[in-house]
């Protein structure tokens, strides 16, 4: 099964050009990525986690139907136009819980949706005080678990910048287009929703984020 990783700009253009490897591919790549992007706008609970499978393969058959109108064909633009359906598909969701939900097949565990979860890695090493030491399977999903709550409770603007960086893993660039300001902003917006963030997670107050990132 192909990774988000191990994608390239090659494939994508292959899938655009509508070779069906190349289409497969982006498929396997594409889809616990997704799903990560889904999880971390809808922080469902254990109950709603069969609306996360739902809303992610509406995404992979968008994203597979919207292929063909990729003006550029690079696995960041492929990201950034995942971002995007996903963020449409779940304000739609939210808006109308009710349609969705009914006779589908829901994924295994709410365990299942977070055994990925090392996919945001980066942004556990930005909140990590002691470095990036090993953590178990058991501690990585507590602290993905205990992340997805506070970052619920951050300003909106915090939470959407937290995601689009880590979880849709888009460029401070393409934060700047998305959000509507500079890159410079979108820079220091994702600063301090960082370290909001972590300060919502250890209580600490102080944290050097450009010293470990560059932003």
């Amino acid at each position: 099964m192909s990774t988000l990783a191990e994608l390239n700009n090659e494939t994508v253009v292959a899938a655009v050009e509508g070779s069906r490897t190349a289409i497969d591919r982006v498929v396997a790549a594409m889809n616990d990525q997704v799903r990560l992007m889904v999880y971390a706008r809808l922080n469902p609970t254990a109950a709603q986690c069969g609306h996360v499978e739902e809303l992610t393969q509406q995404t992979i058959e968008a994203l597979l139907k919207g292929l063909s109108g990729l003006k550029v064909r690079t696995v960041p633009v492929l990201r950034a136009f995942a971002s995007t359906i996903v963020a449409r598909r779940v304000a739609d969701h939210i808006r109308n819980p009710a349609g969705i939900g009914r006779g589908k097949k829901a994924p295994a565990s709410l365990d299942s949706t977070m055994a990925y979860a090392s996919a945001a890695g980066p942004l556990w090493q930005f909140l990590s005080a002691g470095g990036t030491s090993p953590l178990s399977a058991a501690d990585r999903e507590d602290q993905f678990q205990r992340t997805m709550s506070e970052l619920a409770h951050l300003r909106e603007e915090y939470r959407e910048a937290i995601t689009m960086a880590f979880f849709d893993q888009l460029s401070t660039a393409q934060i700047a287009e998305r959000m509507g300001t500079t890159r410079q902003a979108a820079s220091m917006l994702l600063l301090r929703a960082v370290k909001a963030l972590r300060k919502r997670l250890t209580g600490a107050s102080r944290m050097n984020v450009e010293s470990q990132n560059g932003f």
